[in-house]
């Protein structure tokens, strides 16, 4: 890699980071079109579209000839910055070899290293047999709409989606659902608290009944995953501070791994509810929505030629082949359940992803520029 094209993609990501796409209220606009002046510059065609009102997909197609169709795909979404950062988070600070802001990993640096990548082998195009489809896309964070939209529109042969695996091949990952309880008794004033049911009380119950189930999850794993987990993540109740209160609400994060479905989830808790309601009547617990999540666990097999073809490509570069896996959710997901080849690769670290002061390596950034541009060779057939 040359001076030139390192210099870019710290350049690329810097500009990214200063656009705010906080989701939600960012302008995700803004942020594509960055990315969109970067592929109209070198004469490449690129669509903005918006799916829903205020969130955005970007796509930009490159073809190299007849050939098998490989999607590169991360978002240009990030979480709120939230408080306590040493500098501004949408002001990018290059500091001892690292680029700091919010997005700067979480994924901003993938769409940085898979824009400079793909564009440096169109230098190449006389080597290589196929087509690229660059995609960027809104609202991952939230409820990954903006993949669901683009599945509808484009069918690649295989995908590689950019998140913060510390140049790591990931081919299975977590999924999420978040089940909101109502917790149900009866109001009273609080000074006679003896006519009424207390439902936080009733709450706090029902969440030690839960933690049981939490243990017994601890218990079971997956080799590229780990362990399902069952976390209560928000608790609200009551109407007033002088009456006992009538309901209180418990949201649990379910996180699942490659192999459970939501219905099964689902059904272990509702085992959980019913005891509880068998043994603290009137008061009364249900399942009354799921809160919004990006989706459930999913998995590419390991024998898939394009994730051996991934694999062969990561070794070409000194990366390390070994597949593993994801603790957090992502857009594979979505691209999983439309029958898609997908693994996931990017710089930067989970640690850091969320958090205030997040950064990526500089470093990190070359070299997932490498694995991709890397992966597109093996995978793009040479021409005859």
């Amino acid at each position: 890699m040359n001076t030139q094209t390192k210099t870019d993609v710290v350049a690329l990501l810097s500009e990214l980071v200063g656009i705010d796409t906080t989701n939600p209220g960012g302008d995700e606009k803004a942020g594509l079109a960055v990315l969109e002046r970067m592929f109209t510059d070198r004469g490449i065609a690129v669509e903005i579209e918006e799916y829903r009102a205020g969130n955005f997909n970007l796509t930009a197609t490159v073809s190299f000839g007849d050939g098998p169709t490989v999607m590169l795909n991360s978002h240009i979404d990030v979480v709120p910055a939230g408080e306590g950062w040493s500098q501004d988070p949408f002001t990018p600070t290059l500091q001892n070899g690292r680029v700091y802001g919010r997005g700067a990993a979480d994924a901003k640096g993938s769409l940085a290293a898979m824009t400079t990548a793909l564009l440096s082998l169109l230098d190449e195009a006389d080597t290589l047999s196929g087509t690229v489809v660059f995609t960027a896309v809104g609202d991952e964070e939230v409820g990954s709409t903006g993949a669901r939209a683009l599945v509808t529109k484009v069918n690649p042969d295989a995908c590689i989606v950019g998140e913060p695996t510390n140049i790591r091949l990931l081919s299975a990952h977590k999924g999420s659902i978040r089940p909101v309880i109502e917790v149900v008794g009866r109001a009273a004033h609080a000074a006679t608290p003896q006519n009424g049911e207390n439902a936080i009380t009733g709450a706090s119950e029902l969440l030690r009944m839960l933690r049981g189930l939490s243990d017994d999850l601890a218990g079971r794993d997956h080799p590229l995953t780990g362990g399902p987990t069952l976390t209560p993540v928000l608790v609200s109740g009551g109407q007033a501070p002088n009456a006992v209160p009538e309901k209180c609400r418990i949201t649990l994060d379910r996180r699942l791994v490659p192999g459970e479905e939501n219905a099964g989830a689902l059904a272990e808790v509702e085992t959980i509810l019913a005891d509880f309601n068998t043994q603290h009547a009137p008061i009364h617990a249900s399942i009354v929505e799921c809160a919004p999540s990006t989706g459930g666990p999913s998995q590419t097999d390991s024998q898939h030629p394009f994730v051996q073809s991934c694999q062969e490509a990561m070794e070409d570069v000194g990366e390390n082949p070994e597949l593993a896996g994801l603790v957090v959710n992502c857009d594979m997901t979505t691209f999983r359940a439309a029958g898609i080849p997908t693994l996931i690769l990017g710089p930067g670290t989970l640690e850091v992803m969320h958090a205030k002061d997040e950064y990526v390596e500089v470093d990190q950034l070359h070299r997932a520029e490498n694995a991709y541009r890397a992966i597109l060779r093996r995978l793009l057939v040479a021409r005859r």
